[in-house]
């Protein structure tokens, strides 16, 4: 077995991997660069974003969610992981690097969705539905 199908086992909810830059997570702040969602599942999601920029380290913060027809607002995130992310061959360095000029540092981080309402677990799942969906 893999390491990727233990940590699949593991999850509550199946993630689904995105294409990179189709979905994006906001702060409330837009002069932060979004950070750009690889994968998502009814329970949590994974993004990367740039280290210098202001992303909170506490989850008091409220995020937007975008994908391509849905979004979320006002979704809290509670981080369980949040790593440098050293690949410079991965996809998301062009991505990220356009945005920026220089050196770039690139962080992943993982979280899992804090207290959702009603509205917003239905937006989720649409937003993570609309995404499995255009993969068919």
């Amino acid at each position: 077995m893999t390491t990727e199908q233990t940590d699949q086992n593991k999850r509550k909810n199946v993630r689904y991997n995105i294409e990179l830059g189709s979905f994006a997570v906001f702060r409330h702040d837009l002069s932060v660069l979004p950070g750009l969602i690889v994968d998502i599942s009814k329970g949590g999601l994974a993004f990367f974003y740039h280290e210098d920029e202001d992303w909170p380290q506490d989850n008091s913060e409220l995020f937007y969610l975008f994908g391509d027809k849905y979004n979320v607002e006002n979704v809290s995130l509670i981080t369980t992981y949040d790593a440098e992310f050293t690949d410079t061959n991965h996809p998301i360095y062009k991505v990220l690097a356009q945005q920026k000029t220089g050196p770039i540092k690139i962080r992943r981080r993982g979280v899992e969705f804090g207290l959702l309402s009603r509205e917003q677990e239905e937006a989720v799942e649409a937003l993570t539905n609309e995404y499995h969906a255009s993969q068919k």
